[in-house]
């Protein structure tokens, strides 16, 4: 795990220095430092990557040439047919695929389309070199983990934390002949119903944001609910980092003039160093999980962050009442098709996680100031000749 933390944080320290200097988007703040982790864990993953964001790119050139769509409907088209490719090669070829390959391109199925949108938004004389820049970045990530995943440092950098990159799903390991010993772990829930999680989280999200102004995080929720399901204790990491990451975030906003995806970087990296000596200190087995648990937590930070102060006092409720929502929703299930999700709580421990989410949202309505009907205001507005005009 201290490997692919390395890298990423190296990664995304790397993009927030280019973005300043040069206003280049790489694809994202996150998705280069992962799709390097990624393609050490499987090299098939680069290829899929590819294809998919140029897939992506087309369809999302198609959809603002042929519709209205724009801003945040954008980055959700993109998203949606860059998980195409992904999950499709799943349903087809999935029982050809080995579970490293399947986990990996599961759970990356989202950066394809954070690539291509993070393109289209580039003006097109800097297309190229922004392109170039990501290709270069990339092939030095990659090298970088080559280096540190080797026999003479496996009893340091693979032994202290979770294996992840040292583990004998990792191609890199395989290659470099530094494959340790450790438990393997299955999904932790079926993928159909981990997708379902997913769909269910993306909407709550895009609802929390449009009703109360409050960025949840699009998948933050559903993969939480999902670790949580694994071992609790993530759910506790998650907390930590994220509150570190948010501290440590307003510091550096009130020492520098640090704005935008500049920020979004520092939060990660933040979360990604605090996360290595927190995962020593806690119970936690799970290093991929606990990988994107820092990930999750430091791009949160940041939403916290840029969430308007009136707003701001509903993040934790909202976060609260979409994880319990979605808890709920999976050990539902588990209490008919305990194979498709472990079976974690008990029919109170449910219903409790339901009565907490709908105080979360009632709570979050109170502070709710109901916007008048436009209608009404046109039919009063002296515009319209209505009213006393």
């Amino acid at each position: 795990m201290i490997v692919a933390v390395a890298i990423t944080a190296a990664g995304v320290f790397a993009v927030g220095v280019i973005t300043q200097l040069f206003g280049y988007r790489l694809g994202g703040t996150i998705t280069i430092p992962v799709l390097a982790v990624y393609t050490l864990k499987d090299a098939m993953m680069l290829p899929i990557f590819a294809l998919s964001t140029v897939l992506a790119y087309v369809g999302l050139w198609l959809a603002k040439h042929r519709t209205l769509i724009y801003g945040r409907d954008e980055l959700l088209v993109s998203m949606a047919v860059g998980s195409a490719v992904p999950l499709v090669l799943l349903v087809v070829l999935g029982n050809f695929l080995s579970e490293s390959l399947r986990s990996v391109v599961f759970i990356g199925s989202i950066l394809p389309g954070l690539a291509a949108y993070n393109y289209h938004q580039i003006k097109p004389q800097f297309r190229r070199w922004d392109l170039v820049t990501t290709v270069v970045l990339l092939v030095a990530l990659v090298a970088l983990g080559w280096t540190l995943v080797a026999p003479r440092f496996a009893d340091t950098l693979g032994t202290l934390t979770p294996l992840v990159l040292y583990s004998p799903t990792a191609d890199v390991a395989v290659l470099r002949g530094a494959v340790l010993d450790g438990d393997l772990y299955p999904p932790i829930v079926s993928r159909p119903i981990a997708i379902g999680l997913f769909v269910i989280g993306i909407f709550l999200s895009e609802r929390i944001r449009s009703r109360y102004g409050v960025r949840t995080g699009l998948l933050a929720m559903a993969l939480l609910s999902i670790y949580a399901l694994a071992n609790v204790w993530l759910v506790g990491l998650y907390l930590l980092v994220l509150a570190l990451a948010y501290l440590g975030l307003r510091v550096v906003h009130r020492r520098t003039l640090l704005y935008g995806r500049v920020l979004v970087a520092t939060a990660t990296t933040t979360a990604l160093l605090v996360v290595v000596p927190l995962v020593l200190l806690l119970p936690v087995t799970r290093g991929l999980s606990a990988y994107f648990v820092a990930i999750l937590a430091g791009v949160n930070a940041y939403s916290w962050h840029v969430t308007a102060p009136t707003q701001r006092r509903l993040f934790v409720p909202l976060q609260l009442g979409a994880f319990l929502s979605l808890i709920a929703l999976g050990q539902a299930v588990s209490l008919f098709r305990p194979d498709l999700v472990p079976r974690s709580l008990g029919l109170p421990a449910l219903l409790g996680c339901a009565v907490v989410a709908l105080g979360c949202i009632a709570l979050a309505e109170r502070q709710v100031v109901a916007l008048p009907d436009r209608d009404a205001v046109f039919e009063a507005s002296i515009l319209s000749g209505g009213g006393d005009a």
